[in-house]
């Protein structure tokens, strides 16, 4: 029963996304290792560009358009199960909030592009994880449900980015330290998916 509904995200081999993701993490980490600088310059700037928060927010509401969309090319598109006879008019709306979102509500706007599509990304691995055998599966959720506490957080109070941001850049020691933490962990995903995934 579970395998008819299955979406594309369910059939994902565990060992492949926990090998993208410990890649991705690493080199996001070893960046803010090697160019402390810049990371911090880029995590102090983000809040101030409205035009890379609309650019943000709208490839999210086009991957929610792709989720939405029923159509035989789209491997994306999701069940809705109860909610199905709403689809074309959340497809509709996607495009209508989205332009709202980028003209009238443009303070902090790359905060909340960036909660929402922190949001989206989680679904991948944790889909990938869900219901799998190996016990060390579990370092992908423990990564990705403080992330999503803190997408939530940054898409109602979108300051908060721009806040925090600041507080880390501010303290050398403590970016230091989560840099070298987030690179372990990075590490520690990555061998796990090629040795036990």
């Amino acid at each position: 029963m579970y395998e008819q509904y299955a979406h594309l995200y369910d059939r994902l081999p565990l060992s492949g996304t926990g090998i993208a993701m410990g890649c991705i993490l690493i080199l996001l980490h070893l960046a803010a290792i090697v160019c402390p600088d810049t990371v911090k310059g880029l995590m102090n700037r983000t809040h101030l560009r409205p035009q890379w928060g609309a650019l943000l927010m709208s490839i999210d509401f086009l991957w929610i358009a792709l989720l939405l969309l029923d159509a035989d090319w789209n491997p994306l598109c999701m069940p809705l199960f109860f909610f199905e006879p709403f689809r074309h008019l959340l497809l509709f709306a996607c495009p209508v909030v989205c332009w709202v979102l980028c003209t009238k509500s443009t303070d902090h706007l790359f905060a909340r592009a960036l909660g929402l599509f922190l949001l989206l990304l989680a679904l991948v691995p944790l889909s990938a994880a869900f219901l799998k055998d190996p016990v060390t599966r579990l370092l992908i959720p423990i990564w990705w449900y403080p992330v999503l506490t803190v997408a939530m957080v940054w898409i109602v109070k979108p300051y908060l980015l721009r806040d925090w941001a600041a507080a880390i850049t501010a303290r050398p020691l403590l970016f230091k330290a989560a840099s070298w933490a987030g690179l372990a962990y990075a590490a520690a995903i990555l061998i796990c998916a090629i040795c036990f995934w």
